[in-house]
């Protein structure tokens, strides 16, 4: 019988992705999210002797993909990726979809499907723990661009997710909160920008940014309860002002 709770890992990637490992420190077993890169997981699971369980793939986009094969060539384990992606994912196993349940160990995780970024994307619930593995969906302040998808599918999933428990911890898997702070800054300046929150829990959520940042600590996991007062995609009240923020961030 487990006595703790899992935890998760962040291993920083390339610039600014992250690649998160789930740990069961009771049974010594890992679930790995999005490997876009395989050497540091394959060091961290070796250097802690722990055993691989699963692979989780939110989307095809190489940065999230690129180090599956290796991995799984050195720690064999089920690799559990979008049924929508299944042309464009080719080391994936078990193809999922919105409502599939998946087991690997103590850790249990229920399927999303949130179309945007690209149109197979899905994320990753685990209700027991309020955890949101949501890839390329949401960011610090932000959200993901849409290569694939359109206004009203992004907007949607964004939706699903600000009403998902406000306790809710969500793991994006880039550093973009700093970069996307100063967007808000901008729309903050704006004559006829769209509703951005409240400027003094902005200012609150820039200084312990600053201060996570300013320590080499990462933003993420975003607390959801703060993103839905600060993150002005999520406080986008209509598709036609969520469209008109996406744009404005295109341009920058």
């Amino acid at each position: 019988m487990n006595t703790t709770r899992p935890r998760v890992e962040l291993l920083p990637i390339f610039e600014d992705n992250y690649v998160f490992l789930l740990i069961d420190d009771d049974t010594q077993e890992a679930v790995v999210i999005d490997p876009g890169e395989a050497s540091k997981v394959m060091t961290y699971l070796n250097e802690h002797g722990l055993t691989l369980k699963g692979v989780l793939i939110t989307h095809h986009h190489k940065d999230h993909i690129a180090g599956v094969r290796p991995l799984i060539e050195k720690y064999p384990a089920p690799v559990f990726a979008p049924m929508k992606n299944k042309s464009q994912i080719p080391d994936g196993q078990f193809w999922v979809q919105e409502g599939d349940e998946i087991d690997l160990g103590s850790m249990h995780f229920s399927v999303m499907e949130l179309p945007g970024h690209t149109l197979g994307h899905v994320a990753f619930w685990n209700d027991d723990l309020k955890w949101l593995f949501s890839g390329d969906v949401l960011f610090g302040l932000g959200c993901g661009r849409l290569f694939e998808g359109t206004y009203e599918q992004m907007y949607n999933s964004l939706q699903r997710i600000k009403n998902l428990p406000p306790e809710t911890l969500i793991y994006c898997t880039h550093e973009y909160t700093e970069m996307n702070l100063q967007f808000c800054k901008m729309l903050s300046s704006l004559d006829d920008s769209p509703i951005t929150g409240d400027d003094e829990d902005l200012e609150m959520y820039e200084n312990q940014l600053l201060n996570l940042r300013g320590i080499n600590m990462p933003s993420v996991p975003l607390k959801l309860a703060i993103e839905t007062k600060v993150n002005p995609f999520l406080l986008a009240h209509s598709l036609e002002q969520f469209t008109y923020l996406r744009e404005l961030r295109n341009k920058q």
